[in-house]
């Protein structure tokens, strides 16, 4: 389905910076200031109706019109449009397709699913899912900064979608999407940045009925598009990053909103586990490659602090981040509330035991190769010829690097094991070894070697 027709007076064209897309607003202005309020910091160039009539040949417009009850979109390749209720949904839905274009437009670079804000300088990410506070997150850091800690520099990047970048101007790859230009698997790349693309944050309504009363009064002060669906926040330059800006990232911080938890609690995640969880929330427009993805993700997983939050409150885990980084940063443990845990970090016991598909313990087995391979910590990861990713623990990896020597049996593994661990029973290690097998076979990563 088409748009209606709309003649010069009733058509509006905005060109956002950066990109071979236009917005073609049909008897919608009051649109026109929503998308201008919704992403200030993202430059809209108004172009003159007339102009629209011969679009460049490699310009895509996003339409959109005012119908009686809200507003509709046209989706490409669909025969009905998208319905939208109010200007603030009409404008995440239009930028939610930009931000997609945006993505296509750079395949060297990759997109975050997170929140992201300035502290002294760096950036402190929060990559979460749909609905786990990230905007609540991001509008109390806006409203510690209004209120106490301008000199500090709190500032919101994103709240929803970031691009990562790295410091050499994005060399780890060519415009078609391959991989980096004669970077080994591994190597070193830039310092990774991340870069703002200049959209308020938006707020999910209702909002909770419990949020701390300054906080809600910040909200309701700082009050922009809105509808019955999404409020976004007007924060001025000083508090919203601009499309572009581009910081270097000094922290993860994943997140895990649970109702009622009384006080907000930040506890260390191993490299891997954060690596893991930055592989699900992160966006490469069509060509999303695992592998690839991990290749531009491990260079920030690397010397940069990870930590899981807990927390209910926005308020009193804005206060939780800023000093558990702090002490962070001076090397100190007294704000971290848990030791960096070892489950997972060893080939686990398993609370039943199964039987293996390995079949007889004798038989010996030998890799297969893989596209590449990543060190990270004490754990590796393999990426498989298919793109598919794969995490081993420190003793799997150890395994791993033994068949690469040689054809091993179950039983020979088992027996060096015994050697290195002769506290453990042996009958655990037959069972833990077992389910490696299992899994690395089941993956396609290890084949029965013919040749013993």
């Amino acid at each position: 389905m088409s748009a209606p027709h709309a003649n010069a007076r009733s058509l509006e064209i905005l060109k956002p910076a950066g990109l071979e897309v236009a917005l073609r607003l049909e008897q919608a202005p009051e649109l026109a200031k929503a998308l201008l309020g919704a992403m200030p910091g993202w430059p809209l160039e108004a172009v003159q109706a007339a102009r629209s009539l011969c679009p460049a040949p490699s310009e895509e417009a996003l339409t959109a019109w005012r119908e009686a009850n809200g507003y509709a979109q046209a989706v490409p390749g669909r025969a009905h449009p998208r319905r939208l209720s109010g200007p603030a949904t009409a404008a995440a839905s239009l930028i939610a397709d930009l931000i997609d274009r945006l993505l296509e437009s750079r395949p060297h670079q990759s997109g975050l699913h997170c929140a992201a804000v300035e502290i002294g300088g760096r950036l402190v990410l929060f990559p979460a899912t749909h609905r786990s506070g990230k905007s609540l997150l991001s509008a109390a850091f806006a409203a510690a900064g209004y209120r106490v800690f301008a000199a500090a520099g709190y500032r919101v990047f994103a709240d929803d979608v970031l691009m990562l970048s790295d410091d050499e101007g994005d060399k780890g790859g060519d415009k078609d999407g391959s991989r980096g230009q004669g970077r080994a698997p591994g190597e070193s790349m830039g310092k990774p940045m991340g870069e703002a693309l200049g959209i308020a944050p938006r707020l999910r309504l209702p909002l909770p009925s419990h949020l701390p009363a300054d906080l809600a009064a910040f909200i309701t002060a700082h009050d922009g598009v809105s509808d019955e669906r999404y409020h976004y926040l007007a924060l001025s330059d000083d508090r919203l990053a601009g499309h572009g800006e581009r910081l270097p990232i000094g922290a993860i911080v994943m997140l895990d909103r649970v109702p009622g938890t009384p006080a907000p609690s930040l506890t260390r995640l191993s490299p891997g586990d954060g690596l893991l969880r930055l592989l699900g929330q992160s966006l490469a427009g069509d060509a999303h490659d695992p592998g690839r993805l991990v290749e531009r993700l491990l260079p920030m997983m690397r010397g940069l602090p990870c930590r899981l939050l807990c927390y209910d409150d926005p308020k009193a885990a804005v206060e939780r981040v800023v000093a558990g980084l702090a002490d962070a940063e001076r090397g100190e443990a007294g704000l971290i509330d848990s030791p960096l845990d070892e489950a997972g970090r060893c080939p686990p016991a398993g609370a039943t035991e199964r039987a293996s598909a390995i079949g007889v313990p004798g038989a010996a087995w030998r890799r297969r190769p893989v596209e590449a391979e990543y060190p990270l910590g004490e754990e590796h990861f393999l990426v498989d010829p298919r793109g598919g990713v794969h995490r081993l623990s420190a003793v799997a990896a150890g395994i791993w690097r033994l068949l690469e020597l040689d054809a091993l049996s179950l039983s020979e593994v088992v027996a060096l094991l015994a050697e290195r661990f002769p506290t453990v029973e042996s009958a655990r290690l037959a069972r833990d070894v077992a389910r490696l097998f299992d899994d690395l076979a089941a993956a396609e990563l290890i084949a029965p070697d013919v040749e013993r």
